[in-house]
């Protein structure tokens, strides 16, 4: 196996795959495009192409027969159908699991022979159970050319070249009466397909042979590359038909030169036709000019695949050029004696890494529809097994993040899918009896929002029942019934992101395990992002998430704890307070912080969470940073600064802490992980120690 050739095709072959997935259900809903049907077609036979320069066997076996149906599919010989879209579907997850093995060093092992059995026979026209050859075998085949010479609809003389499955009967020639008189009038054979090449271009007809050895001299064959040589001489790249070549052309042509192949030209119920008359230097007519193979070039050569390692590395290096100018600026701003060059200096230093900053920013960003590219198969798979009706609405394709937070998402994409479709939408009946529509609407978005994306995924089914799901995680042991009394209503319904938590009694494909939500709560919180879910009884549910645009660089604000120097991310902020003792509540156990006239939240002493200490209201200075979760209580409050994040390895998973970065005083400075604090004082309240500090004064 040739490691150079892997792993230019590997990336390749990912990206036709995802493409012929996306073309295979489209087939579903538009069974008779033309174009989607060749896009499948031309996919299966690149990814055989590339399989055969890898000695791939058993790869080349699979997408030979998956190319053998789409074939039929293509010429109308066979007409698209459900058990076609799932035996296409199924063949592709298995050319998937070969991708995979290859990737890993492995020669891919043989598919599942049961399938392999039924594409073959959907290939040749039979129900999936009926026999056929083995998958290897290649049927033989007999093939005969039929040419013939008349006007075509515009007047002008046209050679028309149609492709005979089998002979035709041979009293057709001896009689003219008989049954095959119309189809003998315009037989020919290769011998006179290429006197009638020579009639018309002398010995310059394409494919024609000069040695006695060529074995394509009066066979009857002639080879793909030579029928476009006969178009190409025609009418340059404007053949009818011609379809620019997809990516991967040169794996693709390559793999044409290596294998013989009949002459099948032409669906046998479809004709091309070509302007003929005389050569073309001699025609006296202009001829359409041919499109530049040298544009095609340069546009090819504006894109460059690049390592992701590669990239990750100039990320890291951007981030500590971004602390080093973090210090510098504080070296000039400590200086006693302000130095205008310096300052100059430190400005045009500034503004030079903010645009390195925005540029590889920039490289790493893709469009979300990598993201959203999986989850129509998803969709329809999950509804079929379920019986529902869910019609996907998919918004935003374009809009651009981070790769990171493209490639982490696809699993809990996919688990807000399924659970969506499994708890959320209705059965088409119960649909109904509620006055709704029998097919529900499922509908995933991608909005930019400033420095910040959203991904929100909807549904109109019929929502959370808070205390239903209150109820079931009482049972399950997730939560104590004391707890649970505790709870406010938005937090009952985020109990669906806990760790064994289900609403299912019985374990199932699709969920009952207790896994997926937490998941997708998990890598939210790993990807710096936030984590909001919406929902009416009724009416159906909604759960968004948002994400910075880039994960390496991290804006913070620096805090003080007494002595110590704090940071959280400014994404998780909402706003700074002044702390007021008259609109301190005690609340279900909890001390709790009055905001406005509607929005009551829970309070996060730092100071007894991580100095074991609380703070003295009155007694020493007290600032409030109101979050999505709670109202962080510190000592001050220092100002912001762009920030790197580096991992802290040796704590334990459950802590407080995101990471750590350097200050632009050169000190590491620990960053907190808001949400994790404002859930454990959710979870366990407040120590009796503090309650009387908290509620002095309280209403």
């Amino acid at each position: 196996m040739d490691m150079e050739i892997l792993q230019d095709y590997l990336p390749e072959a990912r990206e036709l795959l995802e493409k012929a997935q996306d073309d295979t259900l489209r087939l579903e809903s538009d069974p008779n495009n033309d174009e989607v049907l060749a896009s499948v077609f031309r996919a299966f036979h690149t990814l055989k192409g590339g399989a055969g320069f890898l000695e791939a066997e058993h790869l080349v076996s699979w997408t030979h027969h998956l190319e053998d149906l789409l074939d039929k599919l293509r010429s109308h010989s066979l007409i698209v159908n459900g058990p076609m879209i799932d035996a296409i579907l199924r063949g592709l997850d298995v050319i998937d699991d070969m991708l995979q093995q290859l990737a890993s060093g492995e020669n891919p092992s043989p598919g599942p022979e049961q399938l392999g059995q039924t594409i073959q026979n959907l290939a040749v026209g039979k129900g999936p159970m009926e026999s056929a050859a083995p998958l290897c075998s290649r049927p033989p085949a007999e093939s005969m050319l039929l040419v013939s010479q008349r006007p075509t609809a515009t007047g002008e003389s046209g050679l028309f070249l149609e492709h005979a499955e089998s002979a035709p009967h041979p009293e057709s020639r001896s009689n003219p009466s008989g049954p095959h008189s119309e189809m003998a009038a315009d037989e020919i054979t290769g011998a006179e397909f290429e006197a009638t090449l020579d009639a018309l271009y002398g010995n310059k007809a394409p494919g024609m042979c000069d040695g006695p050895d060529s074995g394509n001299q009066n066979s009857g064959q002639i080879s793909p590359e030579e029928f476009e040589q006969v178009l190409d001489q025609l009418y340059g790249q404007q053949a009818p038909g011609y379809v620019q070549p997809a990516l991967g052309s040169a794996v693709c042509a390559s793999s044409l030169e290596s294998e013989q192949v009949t002459a099948e030209l032409v669906p046998p119920t479809k004709s091309v036709s070509t302007v003929t008359g005389q050569p073309r230097e001699a025609s006296g007519k202009a001829t359409p000019p041919a499109r530049s193979s040298a544009t095609a070039q340069e546009a090819a050569e504006t894109t460059l695949r690049v390592d992701a390692a590669r990239l990750d590395a100039v990320m890291n290096q951007v981030g500590e050029l971004v602390l080093l100018r973090n210090r510098l600026s504080s070296a000039i701003g400590s200086l006693s004696e302000e130095n205008e060059d310096m300052l100059r200096i430190a400005r045009e230093v500034d503004l030079t890494v903010n645009d390195i900053q925005s540029t590889v920013m920039r490289l790493r960003m893709q469009p979300c529809k990598r993201l959203f590219q999986q989850l129509p198969r998803v969709v329809r798979d999950a509804s079929r097994q379920l019986g529902k009706e869910v019609a996907l609405e998919i918004v935003g394709e374009d809009v651009e993040i981070d790769k990171a937070v493209v490639d982490a998402l696809s699993g809990p994409m996919t688990h807000l899918l399924r659970n969506s479709l499994d708890h959320g939408v209705e059965l088409p009946a119960d649909r109904q009896a509620a006055g709704k529509a029998r097919s529900a609407k499922i509908s995933v978005a991608a909005v930019h929002l400033g420095d910040k994306v959203r991904i929100e995924v909807s549904d109109d089914g019929r929502g959370i029942d808070s205390q239903f799901v209150t109820r079931k995680a009482v049972d399950k042991g997730v939560i104590t019934a004391e707890q649970a009394a505790r709870l406010s209503e938005q937090e009952a319904v985020e109990l669906i992101f806990r760790p064994g938590f289900s609403t299912n009694d019985q374990v199932t494909d699709i969920s009952g395990r207790g896994v997926g939500m937490d998941v997708v709560k998990e890598t939210v919180r790993k990807l710096r992002g936030r984590l909001d879910i919406q929902t009416k009884p009724g009416l159906g549910t909604s759960i968004s998430m948002e994400f910075p645009l880039t994960m390496a660089v991290l804006p913070v604000l620096y805090l003080r704890l007494r002595r110590e120097i704090y940071a959280l991310p400014v994404s998780n902020i909402e706003s700074l307070l002044d702390i007021q003792e008259n609109r301190i509540h005690r609340m279900s156990g909890r001390s709790v912080y009055r905001v406005d006239g509607t929005e009551i939240i829970p309070m996060v002493d730092l100071g007894r969470l991580l100095h074991d200490r609380p703070l003295h209201l009155g007694s020493e200075p007290i600032e409030g940073i109101l979050t999505e979760r709670g109202l962080i209580m510190v000592s001050e409050v220092l100002g912001n600064e762009d920030s790197v994040v580096k991992p802290i390895d040796f704590l334990t998973e459950q802590n407080w802490y995101q990471g750590a970065t350097i200050s632009g005083k050169g000190d590491v400075v620990l960053i907190l992980d808001a949400g994790t604090l404002a859930n454990h004082v959710i979870d366990h309240g407040d120590d009796s120690t503090i309650m009387d500090i908290f509620c002095k004064g309280a209403a």
